[in-house]
């Protein structure tokens, strides 16, 4: 009888500890393979094609500009046809960020990185001292890379050394190498309103008739004290510009408290560690569901409240996101 009993025990230990891997009869570590599935890499850029001529060497050199990323972040596949959110700072004007403005980047922009780029490889590769030579200034700086291509690209532009023949931004996704999909081109189709700093973009890409991982979009309100995962790439982890195929980090929390700004959008804090590259991230409850994304910051008398500059982790609530899948008729799945 003993024995028995003590059989029993044993599987129904057994029986409670297989249960315990089980949401609704879904391995558990099925969530965190397709959360990690439906995290991808975004990357903002741009392509072109420059001339820049250069009396010193007398040489005019000719540039096929065919990506130069100029800003990364992440995002989450909400649709399986090829629809993907990410923060609008993420695909934005870069240049913006730097005031605390979110904006699109417009043809003068555009054209602007291409020139950039084109002077940055020239400088780089033919004649670091070309800026200097064209002013005719010995203290135009040399060591500040970023600094010279800009100074030496307005003085190309103003000798009419310089020629774009074509420009376009491109936005490039690359995909979690569980899905076994190769990098692809992405569309912006729309972006939340600048002016009151609703910081999210939706994309889509061509998956070739792929059924895409997407997750569920919760159009429930979190609680205080719920806990939270967080997916995305953050800026450290050496993501290569060669890399068919990447891997997303994961990070843990706990909603704090609801922030709203002065045009009433909706933001959670957290405090789960992030950095730079998260942005775009989804934010999942315990249910896999995303209730958010990652974002920059919240205006506050007008300029960001950065994240980076605080303890805690911000994000979008999920409404937004299925207020411009719904503008823009995209098929996602809410609960």
């Amino acid at each position: 009888m003993k024995n028995t009993l003590t059989s029993v025990l044993i599987l129904l230990a057994v029986f409670v500890t297989y249960e315990a891997f089980f949401i609704d009869n879904t391995p558990l570590n099925y969530f965190s393979s397709k959360s990690a599935s439906s995290t991808v890499y975004v990357e903002n850029g741009v392509s072109g094609i420059v001339t820049i001529t250069d009396p010193s060497l007398h040489k005019t050199v000719w540039f096929n500009i065919s990506f130069y990323p100029l800003e990364t972040g992440s995002g989450v596949i909400v649709s399986k046809n090829g629809y993907i959110i990410t923060a609008f700072h993420v695909i934005g004007d870069p240049e913006s960020n730097t005031i605390n403005v979110l904006k699109t980047m417009s043809d003068d922009d555009i054209k602007t990185y291409v020139e950039q780029a084109a002077v940055s490889t020239y400088l780089s590769n033919y004649n670091p001292q070309l800026g200097a030579e064209l002013s005719g200034n010995d203290m135009v700086s040399q060591s500040n890379l970023s600094a010279n291509t800009r100074t030496t690209t307005d003085l190309l532009i103003q000798n009419n050394l310089i020629s774009v023949k074509y420009y376009k931004q491109v936005i490039k996704v690359k995909f979690s190498s569980a899905t076994g999909i190769k990098p692809l081109n992405a569309q912006l189709v729309d972006v939340g309103n600048s002016g009151s700093d609703n910081d999210v973009a939706l994309l889509k890409v061509n998956p070739a008739g792929r059924n895409l991982p997407a997750l569920k979009i919760s159009s429930h309100d979190p609680k205080n004290g719920e806990n939270i995962r967080i997916y995305g790439y953050p800026a450290d982890s050496n993501v290569t510009q060669s890399q068919l195929s990447v891997n997303p980090s994961t990070t843990t929390g706990s909603l704090i408290s609801e922030v709203r700004n002065s045009h009433d959008i909706l933001y959670y804090k957290t405090n789960a560690s992030t950095f730079p590259g998260y942005s775009g991230g989804p934010v999942l409850n315990s249910k896999n569901e995303v209730i958010g994304i990652l974002i920059y910051g919240i205006q506050s008398k007008g300029s960001f409240l950065q994240q980076i500059k605080s303890r805690y982790g911000l994000f979008l609530s999920s409404n937004y996101i299925i207020q411009i899948c719904r503008e823009n008729e995209v098929p996602i799945d809410i609960t």
